[in-house]
């Protein structure tokens, strides 16, 4: 009898740690996966591609290149470069990013901590383009705010030396607007590019529209450009060719 009560204890004992496992597996292992799946996500969204690492081309590709005037490049900053996540003094943050940021600075004016993010190949981006074009930041952002952040992403290179920011916007109906003539005088040689329909509004048939940059998303909207404004910067007038790829009716937000 006493062994049959032993086996009994021992069976009991034997079931509730088996449940008791199950039940920390069903809370581990969700867990443990979307772990696992956000470390894949960051390990493919930083993998490195890359474009051409240098010009290669044909001596009739550089005489034909010869024969038109070099392009100006106009770049929106904010979810076009980077996104930018504020904490003001004295208050718990909220949704914070769980990836690294890149750069963070403290704006005084606005008593708040800004942590910038980088879209992915930016730097690669960058150094591609500023050998094809002139570059231009035009940013809606204010200057206190956009300038450190423009230091931070030029580095020394003297890339993004041509800015432009809130002050030589537009405001219309309480939005801002750019004018890429602010950066060059010659509509066939510039090209704007900008996540916000409505500050291309201006210059449509200069605009290249890009998605917003969302803070840990798989994003390789700027290398997958490289090709387009490689060959935009052949023709003669830009806006041929922009023209059939941008539709104004396409600009409502």
């Amino acid at each position: 009898m006493q062994l049959k009560s032993e086996f009994l204890i021992i069976y009991v004992f034997g079931l509730a740690t088996m449940g008791l496992m199950m039940g920390i597996a069903c809370v581990v292992i969700p867990r443990l996966w979307f772990f696992l799946e956000k470390v894949y996500r960051v390990f493919v969204e930083y993998t490195p591609i890359i474009y051409l690492s240098e010009d290669r081309l044909s001596p009739v590709s550089k005489s034909r290149l010869s024969l038109v005037a070099r392009k100006t490049l106009v770049l929106d900053m904010d979810n076009t470069m980077i996104t930018s996540w504020f904490i003001k003094r004295g208050k718990k943050p909220k949704n914070i990013p769980r990836i690294a940021h890149d750069f963070k600075f403290y704006l005084p004016a606005y008593g708040a901590t800004i942590y910038v993010y980088k879209r992915p190949y930016l730097d690669h981006f960058l150094d591609r383009v500023s050998k094809w074009y002139d570059l231009t930041v035009f940013t809606s952002g204010a200057e206190i705010y956009a300038s450190p952040i423009l230091d931070f992403l030029d580095r020394g290179r003297g890339i993004l030396n041509s800015r432009l920011y809130r002050q030589h916007c537009i405001e219309q109906f309480g939005k801002w607007s750019k004018s890429v003539l602010l950066a060059c005088p010659d509509l066939s040689n510039v090209v704007l590019l900008d996540n916000s329909s409505t500050e291309c509004s201006f210059n449509a048939e200069n605009a290249i529209l890009i998605k917003s940059y969302e803070i840990g998303c798989r994003d390789e909207a700027l290398i997958n450009l490289l090709p387009f404004l490689d060959a935009l910067r052949f023709m003669k007038d830009v806006r041929s060719m922009l023209k059939r790829c941008t539709r104004f009716e396409s600009f409502a937000q």
